[in-house]
């Protein structure tokens, strides 16, 4: 499907209702809108308004009560929401709240505070004086501080007995024992060194103004004060989720202001008009023009793109298509000229999705949850979307393998659950893993040749003929007439095999005469076509590939070599360039042959010598080069079984799946005998356990499928690198606009 057509063109609307315009425009939606390069940026900060809006809708969300209206996306009409934005006032909302977050914060930190010092203080509760009074004292040195046991304090007071230092225990925390030790001034650093090595820390108390008790009664008066006030915000908070519905619709209209402040800064403009460029759908062009004769001062042309502009890609799909175009938006847009893949992605992507999660249960699971999600986010979430339909095609790629939460019908007992399953079941990927290695390598094979045909189709509808019958065309008919070959060897006719070999051999011949061709040299490279290929017929009976009445393809070799010759020395006498190499090599070929025909030379002498007359005359100048890369590209074709066996990868994901699947099963099942809290923790394995198999399945299951598009798929065909269509339209995060 080729994308959609666009049209350029210029919107003229005078300076005094340009606003009002791009108003229209924004909400028309049809417009991809395009700089300037005359444009004069406007000198204003857009965004401001909108983040702040945004930030107290994040903010208030986690406060709001369950009510219509405090979350989700709530649908207006056109009017409700007009009225809404003219109405309603979200300044005062969003300063009070920024007030009353700042001072929560202010207060959170008060209390975080308090709670420090009270946990400082709590050991020195026991002292009868101000610790600040008694670091004051002037015949007495005081200290504070812990031991980090008894020991450590008896060893302390036995080295200070009868000394210049006396130990008093205040009290005791955890395992530390609070002291404050009296020493003479004279013998304070003696002292010190004393408590030192009996682990001695101290405690700097020297802020403590007041009794400790006292102080701490302070605290906590402090932080009730602190703890009453949040609460209080708490419930201010919670009113002020009230006004979600109108912030949501506030926020929707700050940010579709702040795009249109954007456009119009970016737009080229005299004293008098704004000059609006851009690219409209075709089928849109009548929309645009409607809205700008409404306007009146505005007026509308097409114009011709710039010379080397690309236009913008704009996708036209199916709904049921249309998620997938999130693979390209992930990757890279399709040039203009390029066909759509979209709806050549999907139903690869959806099986690849349904074959590595393959379970029946999980996609019924995941399903109910899409959908769910969906009904909130949008139901045109594409992400969301790809994931809905891989699921669905999980539910019957489950039942097939027989994959329902593992092996839970089996575990059961249930007799119809189990009729059910297995009258579903085609096999088990546990016993015939054969089975389903064979169906990843043929839906890789399907998907790498779909690829190639539809190379070929689109090089035939922009009449690249060359690329699709001589470059493409080649590799789709040998890929397929070997894989043929191959896996019907036994049930192919004689007649059937030979016609395949056949398309095999003229395919190779194709690949490495053509794969770099020129119009100089068409003429040249058709006959070592036909050359090379009645060559490998011949070789082909030789080894009995073909029928033996092939040998005689070798008369038409001579035939073209006959022909080749003569096209080589017309090319000598068409150019005068009698070097004497070539003309030697063309006089010994021509003797070469005369003695092969009457049975003196054997038939390589003649083939070798001509061969290089051939390659040496000028009508041939260019084609050894082209020949070498045909080898090469020849060799490459390896690159294909590299890229089928890629797939692998879905069997592999989805026998991982089912295994993990029944492991969580068996973990459950031996839960299930434990007395009184068996079967409890039986249900917690099976819910956890699902619950974790299916979340790292899913994710799984998207990104292989996506890189099997990307690196296996695309190469075949794809070129990408086109830029989107984004139409100039509303952007509604929170509210829906009917």
């Amino acid at each position: 499907m080729a994308v959609e057509k666009v049209s350029r063109v210029l919107v003229a609307v005078h300076q005094k209702t340009r606003d009002q315009f791009l108003k229209k425009l924004q909400r028309l939606g049809v417009m991809h809108v395009t700089q300037t390069e005359s444009a004069t940026p406007d000198s204003r900060q857009v965004g401001s308004d909108s983040r702040r809006v945004i930030q107290a809708i994040e903010t208030l969300t986690p406060r709001a009560k369950k009510k219509k209206g405090s979350g989700g996306r709530r649908l207006l009409s056109r009017k409700e929401y007009d009225e809404l934005t003219e109405s309603y006032n979200h300044d005062s909302t969003v300063e009070r709240l920024g007030s009353l977050i700042r001072e929560q914060a202010e207060l959170e930190s008060r209390v975080k505070a308090v709670e420090a010092d009270v946990r400082r203080l709590e050991p020195w509760a026991g002292l009868a004086h101000a610790p600040v009074e008694m670091y004051g004292l002037k015949t007495v040195t005081v200290s504070f501080g812990g031991f980090t046991g008894n020991e450590d304090l008896e060893a302390a007071r036995d080295a200070l007995r009868d000394g210049p230092g006396a130990i008093e225990v205040v009290g005791q925390s955890g395992g530390e024992v609070r002291v404050f030790v009296a020493a003479i001034p004279e013998s304070a650093e003696q002292v010190g060194r004393t408590l030192a090595q009996h682990h001695f820390e101290v405690v700097d108390l020297r802020n403590v103004k007041g009794r400790p008790r006292d102080v701490l009664a302070g605290l906590t008066r402090d932080a009730a004060v602190a703890e009453a006030r949040l609460a209080a915000i708490a419930v201010e908070l919670e009113e002020l989720s009230s006004n979600l519905p109108g912030l949501k619709v506030a926020a929707d209209a700050l940010t579709n202001k702040e795009a249109r402040q954007a456009t119009a800064a970016s737009l080229a403009r005299t004293e008098s008009v704004s000059l609006i460029h851009g690219w409209v759908r075709t089928r849109d062009l009548g929309r645009l023009d409607k809205l700008v004769t409404e306007s009146g001062a505005a007026a509308m042309t097409e114009v011709e793109p710039a010379p080397g502009e690309e236009q913008p890609v704009a996708l036209v799909n199916r709904p049921l298509f249309r998620p997938f175009e999130m693979v390209l938006e992930l990757f890279s847009m399709p040039l203009p000229t390029e066909l759509d893949p979209t709806w050549l992605i999907a139903p690869f992507f959806g099986v690849f999705f349904a074959l590595c999660l393959t379970d029946a249960g999980y996609g019924v699971i995941v399903v109910v949850l899409t959908y769910v999600f969906m009904r909130k986010m949008g139901m045109n979430n594409k992400l969301l979307g790809i994931i809905l339909i891989g699921a669905i095609i999980t539910i019957p790629a489950g039942a097939l393998v027989g994959g329902w939460f593992g092996d839970i019908p089996d575990r059961l007992g249930v007799g119809w659950l189990q009729v059910f399953k297995n009258k579903l079941m085609w096999f088990d990927p546990v016993k015939d893993p054969m089975k389903f290695f064979v169906i990843s390598i043929a839906l890789g094979y399907l998907q790498m040749i779909t690829g190639i045909a539809f190379e070929i189709a689109d090089c035939l509808r922009v009449r690249n003929y060359g690329d699709g019958l001589l470059g493409q065309l080649p590799w789709f008919v040998s890929l397929n007439a070997l894989t043929a070959r191959v896996v019907l060897a036994k049930s192919l006719p004689a007649w059937g095999s030979t016609a395949l070999i056949i398309l095999v051999l003229a395919s190779v011949a194709a690949i490495v005469v053509f794969t770099q061709r020129s119009r100089p040299t068409a003429l040249s490279q058709t006959l070592w076509f036909a050359l090379l290929l009645a060559f490998l017929l011949y070789v082909g009976a030789k080894f009995h590939w073909l029928p033996a009445g092939f040998a005689l393809a070798k008369w038409a070799f001579w035939t073209v070599f006959l022909g080749m010759f003569g096209h080589a020395v017309a090319s000598l006498l068409r150019t005068r360039k009698f070097a004497p190499v070539p003309v030697a090599f063309g006089l010994a070929a021509a003797v070469a042959l005369v003695l092969y025909f009457v049975g003196i030379l054997p038939a390589w002498v003649p083939s070798l010598v001509g061969v290089l007359f051939f390659l040496l005359s000028p009508s041939n100048a260019t084609v050894l080069a082209k020949f070498l890369w045909g080898g090469y590209a020849l060799y490459g074709a390896t690159g294909y079984i590299g890229v089928v066996l890629s797939y692998i990868r879905l069997m592999a994901l989805g026998m991982c799946t089912g295994g993990v699947a029944v492991a969580i099963n068996v973990i459950a099942w031996m839960l299930l005998p434990v007395p009184i809290v068996g079967i409890g923790a039986a249900i917690i394995v099976l819910i956890v356990g699902h619950t974790y198999n299916i979340a790292v399945n899913v994710l799984g299951a998207f990104v292989h499928s996506l890189r099997l598009q990307y690196v296996e798929f695309f190469p075949r065909f794809y070129a990408g690198g086109g830029e989107r269509f984004v139409p100039f339209r509303e952007a509604n995060q929170f509210v829906s606009v009917k």
